[in-house]
């Protein structure tokens, strides 16, 4: 059986045999060296001591853009097909033209694929690409700069809103073999310009599927965006994501995580706020059964004074699936008057569910507000009692109570099929 290493390496010379020499060539050969180098983290790097890779290391998976019939009823039974929005469609990692479709008129506004708008829109993909996302000291994000295959381009210009939201749809179609997909999303949002973003990550079909896909975002002065993240890939899936989200003065961010389903799933999320009051807002919710995992890891960089975050992750743990937390705020020597909220919170509906959870703080400035903690428990015995006791099922009252729990979250969703599909999700897994 051919290793996930030996398919990576065969495939990158694959790639070196039709590469163009352009700078884009030379940034991937030099990513490629940094993964070798580097190799597959192992539960000895800190920041992987909870996550253990040997599941898909140990797997053979192969890159493919060939998609099944099945795709294009998934994508039309879809929520997102019934949310009024431009939408783009990936399948293993590649742009599906047929099941995508833009709906602004505005032809300043750019949505495309990663693949074309690096030739037709060179300026703005070489002045933002792999500016952010950095892959020194970072495997996986080497190997996915290394391998990429497509992904989304959003370029939003000044001053511009548009008049319906991006869906990024990510589908691992692994009906035939196991998929080997590595996305790669590069979203530019400029000065008084505004974005609402939905990425969907989903899995079809009964054999294996690993998704590594890294997102880089720059959000300019005074801009402002909505991204949604939503993750239910079922069967057997992995999914490493990664995001960095570059702030300017002023500028806003909204970014919501929502884990639904995925056998294994790490999330890295970065934010780094490079002017003045900057608002960072970072909201996850994580349900899990069986024995799935996922894990959040988080990091916000306060570089720059008068400036704000807030963060909050809930997890419902069912069966005996893990979770882990990792959250770091970091507040730099110059960033003064920083408020920053930081928060992980879980509910245990098993003795055998297993969270670890690490919330950090590390502060070089002397006039700030921050705060941060971690709950572990299970359901309240007494507002259980006093729904049980007005008549309400034991059923019932738990769904009641893990909505409401759920709801701080839900509630910050401006797009009411996402919530509905949240409460529905919640039902399912009870």
């Amino acid at each position: 059986m051919t290793t996930l290493t030996e398919t990576i390496k065969k495939d990158f010379e694959q790639y070196q045999l039709q590469a163009e020499q352009d700078n884009f060539s030379a940034m991937r050969k030099q990513a490629f060296a940094e993964f070798e180098k580097l190799g597959f983290p192992t539960n000895k790097h800190e920041e992987w001591k909870y996550t253990n890779l040997k599941p898909i290391l140990e797997k053979s998976f192969q890159a493919t853009c060939e998609i099944s019939d099945r795709v294009t009823d998934f994508v039309q039974s879809s929520v997102f097909s019934k949310i009024q929005s431009n939408r783009l469609v990936f399948v293993n990692g590649a742009l599906a033209k047929e099941l995508s479709i833009i709906l602004e008129k505005d032809d300043t506004i750019i949505i495309d694929s990663i693949a074309t708008a690096r030739h037709t829109h060179q300026q703005v993909f070489n002045t933002h690409f792999g500016k952010y996302a950095k892959f020194e000291g970072q495997a996986l994000n080497a190997l996915n700069t290394a391998l990429l295959s497509d992904g989304a381009f959003i370029y939003v210009p000044q001053s511009k809103t548009l008049e319906y939201p991006i869906v990024v749809m990510s589908i691992s179609d692994a009906s035939d073999l196991n998929v080997l997909a590595q996305p790669r999303n590069l979203v530019v949002v400029e000065k008084n310009a505004s974005l609402m973003l939905v990425e969907t990550y989903d899995a079809i079909g009964n054999h294996v599927s690993f998704t590594n896909t890294v997102t880089e975002t720059y959000v300019a002065e005074n801009a402002h965006i909505e991204h949604y993240k939503i993750q239910q890939q079922t069967g057997e899936s992995y999914q490493n994501n990664f995001t960095q989200i570059f702030q300017e003065a002023n500028s806003t961010t909204n970014h919501i995580t929502l884990t639904l389903n995925g056998t294994w799933v790490r999330n890295n999320l970065h934010f780094y706020q490079n002017g003045e009051a900057c608002s960072s807002l970072l909201y996850g919710l994580y349900i899990t059964d069986n024995q799935d995992f996922v894990d959040n890891h988080t990091r916000v960089d306060h570089a720059k004074p008068n400036s704000f975050s807030d963060e909050k992750y809930k997890g419902i743990l069912k069966d005996q699936s893990t979770a882990v937390f990792n959250g770091k705020i970091m507040v730099h020597l110059d960033a003064q008057k920083t408020n920053a909220y930081q928060r992980n919170q879980n509910i245990l509906l098993s003795n055998d569910a297993t969270v670890n959870t690490k919330p950090q703080l590390e502060i070089f400035a002397d006039d700030v507000k921050c705060t941060h903690g971690a709950t572990i428990g299970q359901l309240d015995d007494e507002p259980m009692f006093y729904l049980r006791s007005r008549g309400i099922t034991e059923a019932v009252a738990r769904k009641m109570l893990l909505n409401a729990f759920a709801d701080d979250i839900a509630e910050r969703i401006k797009i009411p099929e996402l919530v509905t599909l949240l409460e529905n999700e919640i039902d399912a897994k009870l």
